[in-house]
């Protein structure tokens, strides 16, 4: 432990043993202090969060001139103003594929199109939109193969960079013709790119965009797309996260407005999301691409609309941060968005999954125990405390959203083997 220089007065030179003998006993203490890991923990206070913050992003977002379906209004330039006024960090463009969706005046395909490229046409604009310390802009994709007809799914894979300067983005993916490349040919295609992948909308509404569980080898599932709020859709694709990390896959959850019109008000209209509904917080030292991907491939995730919050910690006995069998407190801390009246807060112990996979068609099933039901109101802080008795399991929670599904908030998972 560093001590400051010591100035010896003539009084302190009259009593050279005393003085010798109290420093150290103070460099013991220190040193036991130092060595000690509970030192600093308080079972009523509870250990200090670590150095860094949530940081605001969006991984889901489709531009005009490079993603058809944009209404030809949704340019980066315009992406950025709206991301910042809505208070986001950072952002992640993630334009189809397939080449002709870049023709906003229409959602014909083109086969002279195909497999054709650019796959990454605002990347240089991107990086001057960008505002160091203050806002982040990245040129990622949507891997996005389509079915020979509209009731078989293949699935979408987002494709985020992770580090900026050794990404190859060279090259077109390939995704046409229509029935020729699986949702696993495309998981491949964004691995062998360096691409971080996620498995956007493993469930939807829609059943062309449905993933074909082909292939488990990606990173992250989008557990709430945009759209209509946390819907039933979105309840599937969590709880299929769930029995990843109940199977031993360290899987990040992740959510993505899927905005194509910018210009959509908060939050959104029917199957037409705003940006940053949802928005997902990665918690990071600083706001740097490289910090944001460590917390991402960290886990440090969490996924909300709107002003509400919801963030999970776990503590052992002793107050200190534990997520282990010795972990004996989960804290859940954060906001009810003004929007919702009364809402719950529910906690629960994931202990077993029915996994259905590789068939899309069947929903998956958590067993779980609910360990908090707690009703809370809109505008409302919160910081609460649940004990457990450190049981294997998977512990996550959910602020439930109001009647329209939206405004609700997700954690990540606390994992207890």
């Amino acid at each position: 432990m560093p001590h400051s220089p010591l100035t010896i007065h003539n009084s302190q030179l009259k009593f050279p043993l005393a003085f010798f003998a109290i420093m150290l006993l103070l460099s013991i203490a220190a040193c036991k202090e130092e060595n000690n890991p509970d030192a600093n923990c308080d079972v009523l206070t509870l250990e200090a969060d670590p150095v860094g913050q949530w940081y605001l992003g969006d991984f889901h977002v489709h531009a005009s001139g490079a993603s058809n379906d944009t209404g030809g209004d949704s340019s980066p330039e315009a992406i950025q103003e709206r991301a910042i006024e809505r208070g986001l960090d950072f952002l992640v463009l993630t334009d189809h594929s397939n080449s002709t969706g870049s023709d906003t005046s229409t959602t014909d395909e083109d086969p002279l199109l195909f497999n054709q490229g650019p796959e990454f046409p605002y990347w240089d604009l991107v990086a001057q939109l960008t505002i160091p310390g203050q806002f982040l802009m990245i040129d990622g994709n949507e891997i996005s193969p389509v079915a020979e007809t509209n009731s078989q799914p293949t699935g979408h894979i987002g494709c985020i960079p992770e580090d900026l300067n050794t990404f190859d983005r060279t090259g077109a993916f390939t995704d046409r013709p229509k029935g020729t490349v699986t949702g696993a040919n495309a998981l491949q295609q964004a691995k062998d790119r360096g691409c971080f992948t996620i498995i956007n909308h493993p469930y939807a509404i829609t059943p062309w965009i449905v993933y074909d569980w082909t292939s488990e080898n990606y990173d992250a599932i989008e557990i709430w797309n945009g759209t209509i709020g946390y819907d039933p859709w979105d309840i599937r694709g969590r709880d299929i996260w769930r029995c990843d990390l109940l199977n031993g896959k360290n899987t990040v959850a992740v959510g993505g407005s899927d905005n194509h019109r910018v210009f959509t008000d908060p939050p959104g209209n029917g199957l037409d999301p705003a940006l940053g509904y949802p928005t997902t917080a990665v918690f990071a030292s600083q706001l740097t691409w490289p910090s944001i991907m460590e917390g991402v491939k960290a886990g440090r995730t969490a996924i909300f609309e709107g002003d509400s919050r919801l963030f999970i910690d776990g503590y052992n006995d002793k107050g200190c941060r534990e997520e282990s069998t010795d972990t004996r407190i989960i804290r859940l801390r954060g906001k009810v968005d003004s929007h919702l009246d009364s809402t719950q807060i529910v906690l629960t112990r994931a202990t077993g999954c029915n996994d259905p996979r590789p068939d899309y068609l069947i929903i998956p099933q958590v067993l779980e125990d609910t360990l908090l039901f707690q009703t809370v109101y809109g505008g409302d802080d919160f910081d609460l405390r649940v004990n457990i008795t450190g049981l294997p399991g998977v512990y996550s929670a959910v602020l439930l959203p109001n009647e329209q599904a939206h405004y609700a908030a997700l954690t990540r998972a606390i994992v207890i083997q």
